[in-house]
């Protein structure tokens, strides 16, 4: 594998995952030799205070194709996601969550998926769901109010992996530190009519830890697409820009 320019760079912020992380990373990494896919783990310890910091320096030390990435302080999920991105070298970049409810081989379907064609992104939908009706309830509200709200017409906003092309990656010019990055990379592709691809995966348990999914997740949620919806515009070119003041 070439580690200068790898095919694939997929991003995985985690926070406080010490029960969760081996188990997802070296899954991935069995699953994309499998596969033959050139690519790079780039792991993010997102200001856990328990062992995952300690975890990830072994993962990185036993396999080469993953590097790992600090944050001082948590700042939130899309906090780390971008900061991962920033040293993503691949040809495509990715993200999704470290908690092991999606299986590898999803992963791996979803990038199959955009080397086909002509999309410039493609996710994960989550058709099947296993982590409870609350969350399932949620989820159903999020999509439906997103999907009223913006007229962008995706299955499931916050379903990973998230893969993409650099050249769209490059014109997005993500901010959202919080939750509502999913929606923020949906919302700007939708606005550069970029070709986008789903493919359905089953959401599994999580494979150990807790949520950090809360309560005020939801009210985050709904002020950022209140705050989306009124500062939203775009240029002449297609190109996306956000007015002065809006959350980052």
């Amino acid at each position: 594998m070439t580690r200068n320019r790898p095919t694939l760079s997929l991003v995985i912020p985690l926070y406080n995952e010490e029960a969760t992380a081996k188990k997802v990373a070296v899954e991935l990494v069995e699953e994309m030799n499998k596969q033959k896919i050139n690519y790079e783990l780039i792991l993010v310890n997102n200001g856990s205070r328990d062992r995952t910091g300690y975890i990830l320096a072994k993962l990185a030390e036993t396999y080469p194709q993953i590097k790992t990435i600090t944050v001082p302080v948590n700042q939130g999920y899309g906090w780390g996601v971008i900061n991962g991105l920033k040293w993503a070298n691949g040809e495509y970049l990715g993200f999704m969550g470290g908690d092991g409810q999606i299986d590898p081989k999803d992963v791996t379907g979803v990038f199959n998926k955009i080397l086909e064609g002509d999309l410039q992104l493609c996710k994960a939908k989550r058709c099947r769901r296993e982590d409870g009706a609350v969350r399932k309830i949620v989820s159903h509200i999020f999509n439906k109010l997103f999907v009223y709200t913006f007229k962008v017409n995706v299955g499931d906003i916050n379903g990973t992996p998230k893969i993409m092309t650099r050249k769209c990656y490059e014109r997005l010019n993500l901010s959202s530190k919080d939750w509502f990055l999913d929606a923020e990379v949906m919302l700007k592709v939708n606005a550069l009519a970029a070709p986008i691809g789903e493919i359905p995966v089953v959401f599994r348990q999580r494979q150990g830890g807790s949520s950090n999914v809360k309560i005020k997740t939801v009210w985050e949620f709904l002020r950022n697409m209140a705050s989306y919806r009124k500062r939203r515009d775009w240029n002449e070119s297609g190109d996306i820009m956000w007015r002065e003041g809006d959350p980052a």
